[in-house]
């Protein structure tokens, strides 16, 4: 049968590629064509062989020319998978083909690449045959048999295909291929001896061998070990890095030290580091688990969590079934369809599609992932090592998230390594309780890794310290400049048996090490040059599918060339080859050395490709394409894009979502100001910054973003997002940065924008209502605010929503205060039992109204004690900020109120209270509900002096911008720490802050029943005993009138100790 290739007049001299007639150079790898024979000379190269298992049958079921038609195309694939690993494709034997591996080219690990060549070679094979069967009802099935040893190689004869390889390595391959079993690749244990480490190879087994006096051992070669293995990657010695390395191990084997960060900059050896760590840990019987940040991913949320929890639970390559299934089994969850399980398979990307959304609060989804986490941590009985590296492409969410996780490693036989650079400042980065910064290696051990790279030839002596010096120490200097001298034929040989053999005047590093490197990337083959460029769009890893999208027909050969350059890596192989750059670097020179229109058009083309290609996924995968649309220049549907993502955010991760929302605004103030549809685009995000404040803690940036809104909405008549973004306003100035006299204005405003709405759901008028009656109630003008919540009441709602439990809660709580307790209380009822129904944090956001009333006094909630500790519960397991700290401050204001024995847990949830709203700017308004008892506790411990100074400036913050309702509360405490400490003045002073509140009380009894109090106080102060008795006694009468339960029994005390 003739060669499948049958217009090839001879192979490549350097490569072994077959050359079209009459061509000058190598179409593979560039190099020119000389007319000469190539004189034999030894070898060790790792021979292959492969057959058609049955090919007499073949053809006996076939015609000829179906025969031919398939062997043409099984050939022609198996020949592309030879060359794909630089193979040299020697002959074809009718039913069979021969292939040499490091030849004509030395390759320095030739046995695993034809160890890799033969199984991809059977996959190639089992894709055919299945096609076959089916059309034809035949069994294609291949032998593959490889053997390492020397030859002596060179052109024996002439014609095509003269170049080839004798000795007994090449007839023993043969063996091999002879004993193999149909579908298996099987190696002599001269070839499985190099590939043992990269290889997953079967047991000894023992073949007959024709010719040989006893069976020949062998193994089956079963599948490369993808994480343990990179192709065309062969690191010289780690070298200067024995005190980090042992810092590492000392982390592992302490209970202390269990976040570590590896610290340096781009080239010093992070990777290295840790991947010896790694493999050291791996050898001590630890497990090693390896997860790295993409550069091209970090708008996406999420995507460097999911790599890790897929490397956590090993499921990457297992079908979406199979892993949900492991991942429940391995995490301990109540089955795959639990919530929990939910939650965790949506943040690896292994969702069942046909799963109803989850319904959890703002960030509640993130906080529960990380107790799942949690638990699935604490539950791994085996030592484990972590690895993250390059965190500093990490997204947002993803830092957060991992970072919390780490909470769960201490107690347990764990380390978690992340690696960084010096400018990532992260959550990750904040949760590291070891640094181990790497620094430039010093003058002697760059040169020792100079000279271990170029060998012991006297001729580069000199020239290894020369190589260290120009380097500055760094390790990935060292090794581009040595490889830039060989490939500019200043050295020659391989690594580690380099000579000098041209001038090496220029070298150093130009200006930068992207010079060095964009004159490697300049010296390729222009098709490699174009591949590589192709996947500089891509981003920093990428694989063959996303190559199609931008190159033209086939990418392996080019492939194998840049990763025998070492300009990349090949990290898998099977199913799908996936591809990384060899650093950073590398891919960052080769993008900007495109022209603009060329990066255009490929972003583009990208991005309609992912939008294409995954359709369930769209929504996931929003921000990627955002990403590559705005670096494509078209900034108008990167901002559609990065809204859609933000609204698929939005219910998961309101973090996330606002970081999606910000880039939708940065790209479209980037538009002209006549695009269409711009002013849409740039209101949308604006309004949608501003109207989530409340729950994510004051953004300084949005008071000019509230700005700009206006004059927006001025050009479009459309009142709604500036009336959604007022609310917004309105509840953020009050709840988290007390600045009321900014909102009342806003209110005002936002009253007669709504006056003026046509059409608005009822849903989205409740929203603005909610606002509304908050502002007049902070400010105590409780008519006004009854008026506003019986408004929004009487609203139809296709179903209940928080807004209508606050409409309850506040009209119940302005009832009370105005004197009609029971109507009130009926009214904070009613709103309890709607936020039972509802997520965590929405069900903490109503019952803090309780907490509210129960701090005060004026209303005694035992009742709600367990609930509340149920809440908290609930809104920790689900991680939401807002929900927690409502929770605590709410629980531990009932329990002060109520249970004297659990003082302690009431005051420590109230100090974590103000501890979360310090750090978070967020819900300060609760600070006049937490900070009167924390005084009253601080003073019981001898810390008055500190209690009456936190006290004042919160009464102070009152007066002035905070909320006019919550002045009591800090003020009757004050009061009373100053009257118990009697310093001059003192007195005074609290007959001050009495008569502040005497100008602006509201003039209802229960607002003013603190003041009874503090008078009677007052009165036992200035010795006026008889005062002293008519004050208490009112103050008693108006507690049993109001009926104010909390305060009752101190007020009957003080009333009896007056009589007395």
């Amino acid at each position: 049968m003739a060669s499948p290739v049958s217009d090839s007049t001879a192979c490549c001299g350097s490569c072994g590629n077959d050359l079209r007639a009459k061509s000058r150079f190598c179409d593979l790898c560039g190099a020119p064509v000389h007319n000469r024979r190539i004189d034999g000379e030894h070898k060790q190269v790792t021979v292959l062989f492969a057959d058609v298992v049955g090919s007499m049958k073949l053809a006996a079921e076939l015609d000829a020319e179906r025969l031919r038609e398939i062997m043409d195309d099984l050939f022609n694939r198996c020949a592309a998978v030879v060359q794909r690993y630089q193979g040299t494709l020697d002959k074809f034997t009718g039913d069979g083909l021969m292939a040499l591996f490091g030849a004509p080219m030395a390759l320095e690990d030739h046995a695993l690449r034809a160890c890799i060549a033969g199984l991809e070679i059977q996959s190639v094979a089992r894709q055919m045959a299945g096609d076959l069967h089916r059309r034809d009802g035949v069994v294609l099935q291949l032998r593959v048999g490889l053997n390492t040893g020397d030859v002596i190689v060179g052109e024996i004869g002439s014609g095509p295909r003269s170049y080839t390889a004798v000795g007994h390595a090449v007839g023993m391959a043969q063996r091999m291929e002879s004993a193999a079993h149909a579908g298996t690749v099987l190696c002599s244990l001269s070839t499985a001896a190099l590939v043992g480490r990269s290889v997953r190879l079967g047991r000894i087994v023992h073949v007959d061998v024709k010719g040989a006096e006893r069976p020949v051992p062998g193994r089956r070669a079963l599948a490369v070990e993808p994480e343990r293995m990179v192709i065309g990657r062969n690191e010289g010695l780690l070298l200067g890095r024995a005190a980090e390395l042992a810092e590492l191990h000392r982390a592992l084997d302490s209970r202390s030290s269990r976040v570590v960060a590896v610290i340096g900059a781009p080239g010093v050896g992070k990777s290295r580091l840790v991947d010896e760590f790694g493999t050291q840990a791996a050898h001590r019987g630890v497990d090693v688990v390896v997860a790295r940040c993409d550069a091209h991913a970090t708008p996406v949320a999420f995507r460097a969590l999911s790599r890790f929890l897929r490397a956590m639970f090993a499921v990457e390559g297992l079908s979406g079934e199979v892993a949900r299934h492991r991942v429940a089994a391995a995490a301990h969850l109540e089955g795959v369809g639990s919530t929990d399980a939910q939650i965790l398979f949506e943040a690896m990307g292994v969702a069942d599609p046909s799963s109803p959304p989850l319904q959890v609060g703002v960030d509640g989804w993130r906080h529960r992932l990380v107790e799942i986490v949690t638990q699935a941590l604490r539950a791994r009985l085996r030592p484990t090592v972590f690895i993250l590296e390059d965190a500093h492409w990490a997204d947002p969410a993803s830092d957060a998230v991992l970072a919390e996780c780490t909470a769960a490693l201490p107690g347990t036989a764990a380390v978690f390594v992340t690696t960084y650079r010096p400018e990532f400042h992260g959550n990750l980065h904040r949760a590291a309780d070891l640094a181990v910064a790497l620094q430039p290696l010093d003058d002697a051990t760059a040169t020792d890794l100079a000279r271990n790279l170029l060998g012991r030839d006297m001729s580069t002596t000199a020239l290894a310290a020369r190589v260290a010096r120009v380097a500055g120490g760094n390790p990935f200097f060292v090794e581009e400049i040595i490889r830039d001298l060989a490939g500019r034929g200043v050295l020659a040989g391989g690594r580690g048996h380099y000579r000098l053999v041209g001038d090496p005047a220029d070298i150093g590093v130009p200006a930068t090490v992207h010079a060095v490197l964009a004159a490697r990337i300049d010296r390729l083959p222009a098709d490699a040059k174009s591949v590589l460029n192709a996947a500089a769009v891509i981003g920093s890893r990428f694989d063959a599918d996303a190559l199609a999208t931008l190159v033209t027909g086939p990418v392996a050969t080019q492939l194998a060339e840049l990763v025998a350059t070492e300009l990349i890596d090949q990290t898998e192989f099977v199913p799908r080859q996936r591809y990384c750059f060899r650093h950073t670097l590398v891919r960052t020179v080769a993008y900007d050395s495109q022209l603009s229109a060329t990066r255009v058009q490929a972003h583009r083309r990208l991005a309609a490709a992912i939008e294409s290609r995954d359709p369930a996924a769209v929504d996931e995968n929003a921000a990627l394409i955002a990403s590559h649309l705005e670096s494509a220049g078209v900034f108008a549907e990167a901002c559609r894009w990065h809204l859609r993502a933000a609204d698929w955010l939005r219910p998961r991760d309101l973090l996330a979502a606002r970081a999606q929302w910000e880039s939708a605004l940065r790209v479209a103030d980037q538009l002209p100001d006549d695009q269409e549809g711009v002013l849409a685009l740039r209101i949308a995000p604006r309004a949608m910054l501003i109207s989530t404040e409340l729950f994510t803690g004051t953004d300084a940036e949005n008071d000019d973003r509230f700005t700009e809104l206006r004059e927006l909405v001025l050009h479009t008549g459309d009142l709604r997002p500036l009336a959604l973004a007022m609310a917004g306003r309105v509840m953020a100035f009050i709840v988290n940065s007390s600045r009321v006299p900014e909102a009342m204005p806003i209110a005002a405003e936002l009253t007669e924008v709504v006056d003026h709405l046509v059409d608005e759901p009822a849903s989205e008028l409740e929203i603005l209502l909610t606002a509304m009656a908050f502002a007049r109630w902070a400010n105590c003008e409780f008519d006004a605010t009854l008026e506003i919540t019986a408004r929004s009441l009487a609203l139809r709602l296709d179903r209940p929503s928080v807004d209508r439990a606050v409409a309850h809660a506040i009209g119940g709580l302005t009832e009370v205060f105005r004197g009609h307790h029971r109507q009130g209380i009926e009214m904070l009822c009613r709103a309890t039992e709607l936020a039972r129904e509802m997520p965590p944090v929405l069900f903490s956001a109503v019952l803090l109204y309780w907490g509210i009333l129960a701090a005060t006094g004026l209303h005694v909630a035992d009742d709600l004690v367990d609930e509340m500790s149920d809440a908290l519960e609930r809104a920790e397991s689900f991680g939401d900020r807002f929900g927690i700290i409502a929770a605590q401050w709410t629980l531990g204001t009932l329990l002060l109120s109520t249970d004297p024995s659990r003082r302690g847990e009431a005051v420590g949830l109230l100090d974590r209270a103000r501890t979360g709203i310090l750090t978070h700017k967020i819900q300060g308004f609760a600070m006049a509900v937490i900070e009167p008892g924390l005084a009253l506790e601080w003073a019981r411990q001898g810390r008055r002096e500190e209690a009456i100074e936190m006290l004042r400036g919160r009464v102070a913050l009152h007066r002035r911008d905070a909320a006019l309702f919550h002045y009591p509360g800090p003020a009757e405490a004050l009061c009373e720490l100053l009257i118990a400490r009697g310093r001059p003045g003192d007195l005074q002073e609290a007959d001050d802050l009495l008569d502040f509140w005497a100008a602006h009380t509201p003039g209802t009894a229960p607002m003013d029943l603190w003041t009874l109090r503090v008078r009677a106080l007052l009165a036992a102060a200035h010795g006026l005993p008889q005062d002293h008795r008519t004050l208490a006694d009112s103050y008693l009468a108006a507690c049993e009138a109001i009926p104010a339960g909390g305060r009752l029994g101190e007020a009957r005390r003080m009333a009896a100790a007056a009589s007395g």
